[in-house]
């Protein structure tokens, strides 16, 4: 049955939101992203979204771009819930009716305790006419990472690995310790966006030993990730690039290692590192972790169930021998080609947050 003009308007705004909220991904967390546009007469009376952790958010900035009278019939989309609560900055609830904001469509309610449900009830009490659930699906894809943390308490999971056309992680025997290329320079920036993007970055003990990766964000402007490193037996150099001052770092390590200055949270001998990783970031307000090494880690964390989304480079390139990169079952969700490499989605469809989404066809990344 073909959609009325209006639901078909609202789809649009609403696909508007979600791309102005995508500006502040590099910068917001652990606040969700948020993005506000102010309509009428189907022309845009003015745009906001939420830019970084702390500062106004998305609903102030559209209107303060808008600071006469709002026009009678005029519409505010929004994908997230307006906060009815104080917390950094005053409820926006209140500020949309005090300025007089007739009717409001949102995308998704807010899952956060403090809000949840909240903000459209004060907004409906003050007689605005609320419409939720537009690009719902949508709007959590775009949402996920605030999702994972606040319904299932625990970071966004992403795995990532590149692979050469055969297969293969690494080249093996190793001669030097460097990061062997596999992916080409216009993925290389790429991932660096990514990381720009996660609020943290986790490898393993042996990533550190074979590759001594910075694990900075260094090709795009962007925030530095919390680097994580996993080194339960203490065998990490403590001149590693991840050590160094270009980013904060936190070591799980069963050993107290007084050579590194890094923050470190010790790891018993007889408890799952994967879980006490998770609980701790999670203390910590952490919404999203990238995971990028190595091969021994990735398993872990694809047989215990614990991720979200994968992420597979394929370089045009082979090792003929190295390390086996893990198999992934099932198709791909999205593919993309970056130059010559071949990059894949692939999502859980056990995760109680990724299985029901709607990926973003245009995957923005």
């Amino acid at each position: 049955m073909p959609q009325d003009r209006t639901e078909l308007d609202h789809q649009k705004w609403m696909h508007r939101c979600i791309q102005l909220a995508d500006l502040g991904k590099e910068w917001v967390a652990p606040n969700p992203m948020v993005g506000a546009v102010l309509v009428h007469d189907g022309g845009v009376l003015s745009e906001g979204w939420h830019h970084t952790f702390g500062s106004t958010h998305a609903e102030v900035e559209c209107l303060r771009g808008w600071p006469g009278e709002i026009p009678t019939g005029a519409v505010l989309y929004v994908n997230l819930e307006p906060c009815a609560h104080h917390g950094k900055t005053p409820p926006c609830a209140d500020l949309l009716i005090e300025r007089g904001v007739k009717s409001v469509v949102v995308g998704l309610q807010d899952p956060f305790a403090a809000v949840a449900g909240k903000g459209i009830a004060r907004l409906r009490a003050a007689g605005v006419d609320v419409r939720v659930g537009v690009l719902e699906a949508e709007c959590r894809w775009a949402q996920r990472r605030f999702l994972t943390s606040v319904e299932v308490e625990r970071p966004y999971i992403i795995l990532k690995w590149a692979r050469t056309a055969d297969g293969f992680l690494d080249q093996q025997p190793r001669i030097s310790r460097t990061v062997q290329r596999i992916s080409t320079p216009a993925t290389d920036t790429l991932v660096h966006r990514w990381r720009s993007a996660e609020q943290a970055i986790l490898v393993g003990s042996r990533t550190v030993v074979n590759d001594d990766p910075s694990l900075t964000v260094r090709l795009v402007a962007g925030r530095q990730p919390l680097r994580v490193v996993l080194d339960r037996e203490g065998i990490t150099p403590a001149a590693s690039h991840v050590y160094d001052a270009q980013g904060p770092t936190l070591l799980f390590t069963g050993l107290q290692r007084n050579d590194i200055s890094a923050d470190q949270f010790r790891i018993e001998t007889d408890t799952d590192p994967i879980t006490c990783i998770l609980e701790e970031l999670h203390r910590r307000s952490i919404r999203s972790l990238l995971v990028e090494g190595g091969a021994e880690l990735h398993t872990h964390f694809l047989r215990s169930g614990r991720w979200d989304e994968v992420r597979v480079i394929t370089g045009s390139g082979k090792f003929d021998r190295g390390t086996p990169a893990p198999q992934m079952d099932g198709t791909a969700a999205m593919r993309r080609t970056s130059d010559t490499d071949l990059i894949e989605l692939f999502v859980n469809p056990m995760s109680p947050i990724t299985k029901d989404l709607q990926i973003d066809p245009e995957w923005h990344l």
